[in-house]
Order: C-alpha cells, then sequence, then structure tokens
C-alpha cells in the first residue's frame, strides 16, 4: 500500500503553486490594483497571513509571477543559445514562441501589467521600462549569426517590440496559431533573399 501523504516540502510547493496560478488569473483579468491579497488567499484556501508566509508581499507576489516566473524560461532560451556557436536570431524568436503558446494565462497576465504598468507609480513600472532593453542587452551576449551589414541591436529592439504587439492580437483572437501569426512577421523583418540561410 502506496503512501498518499506528501510531504511537507512537497505541501508548500504545491500551496505555492496554487498561489501563482491563482495570481497569475487575476492579474491578467484585474490587473495588479484589482487584485487583492485576500481574493487570492480565498482562491487557494489559505488566510491572508497564509498567502503572506509564502510571497512576503503583495509586491513580493507581483516580482514572482513577473521575474521568476514569466522571465524564467525566456531566460533559459537565452542562456543555451549563448552556448551555441552561431545560432540564428530566427530560432530564438520562434522558441519563445513556442514556450507562450503554451501558456496563454501568463501571457494574458505580462500583457495586463505591462498596460498597468505605463503609470510611474505603478510597482512593475520599472520591471517593464527596463525590460526590453535587458532582453537585448541578454541576447547581444550571443554570437549571432546575420547577413552582412545587419546591426543585430535593431532587429534584437524591433523583433521584440513586434512580438509584444502580435501576443496582443492573438490575445484578442483565440484559437490562432501563434507560430504562423509569428511566421507573418519574420517575413517584415527578415525578408528574404537577404537573410535567405539566416531564419
Amino acid at each position: 500500500m502506496s503512501d498518499t501523504t506528501s510531504s511537507p516540502t512537497a505541501q508548500a510547493d504545491d500551496r505555492r503553486n496554487a498561489i501563482i496560478d491563482a495570481t497569475v488569473e487575476s492579474f491578467g483579468k484585474l490587473g495588479y490594483y484589482g487584485t487583492s491579497l485576500q481574493r487570492i488567499a480565498t482562491k487557494v484556501g489559505l488566510t491572508k497571513a497564509g498567502v503572506l508566509h509564502y510571497v512576503g508581499s503583495k509586491e513580493g507576489l507581483l516580482s514572482l509571477v513577473l521575474g521568476e516566473v514569466y522571465d524564467r524560461e525566456t531566460l533559459d532560451i537565452m542562456a543555451a543559445m549563448v552556448t551555441e556557436r552561431r545560432p540564428l536570431i530566427a530560432d530564438m524568436w520562434r522558441r519563445i514562441v513556442a514556450v507562450n503558446a503554451k501558456r496563454p494565462a501568463l501571457v494574458h497576465m505580462f500583457s495586463t501589467l505591462s498596460a498597468e504598468a505605463l503609470d510611474p507609480e505603478h510597482p512593475a513600472h520599472d520591471y517593464f521600462a527596463d525590460r526590453e532593453r535587458q532582453a537585448v542587452s541578454n541576447a547581444m551576449n550571443i554570437n549571432w549569426c546575420v547577413p552582412d551589414g545587419v546591426s543585430v541591436e535593431h532587429v534584437l529592439q524591433a523583433g521584440f517590440s513586434m512580438m509584444d504587439g502580435l501576443q496582443l492580437r492573438w490575445l484578442r483572437t483565440p484559437g490562432q496559431d501563434l507560430a504562423a501569426m509569428w511566421a507573418d512577421c519574420e517575413d517584415v523583418l527578415m525578408p528574404l533573399p537577404m537573410w535567405d540561410g539566416y531564419r
């Protein structure tokens, strides 16, 4: 007979993951200001103090779902590409698109918070203000294979901005294939024949 009881560590992980899931959903629908810690607590069957035990504060919860949860896979993709000899920029974006296509709730949360954080007083304002610059800076550490004469920095800046806009269109029209939508963007961002062999 197997032991169905889980360890305290596993229980803590389960609770933390439940808090993250509830937060992603609520931030996506209601934004940061529209979400209360009590709402999250009720959703996961804890007290408000119980939620704070895991996240420290509401701002700590915001940092968790943006920096650790949303950004983790993208940063992992870039870290892996640093080790590749001459990777293609197109491959990076396709990998990011493949990740985001599987997590619409997180993309919804990110997009909602991004708009809300236009307010300089928003606790995520600095995160979003610095995010694209930091993403480009990280990507500039990769030894990209690009056509002669191409400004890698400009292509990265344009591509990240294009992806943010594309994801909004994808969220507005459920059921569309994000990868196919991104392929159309590639045709504009990296036109043939100049990018032939580089995408």
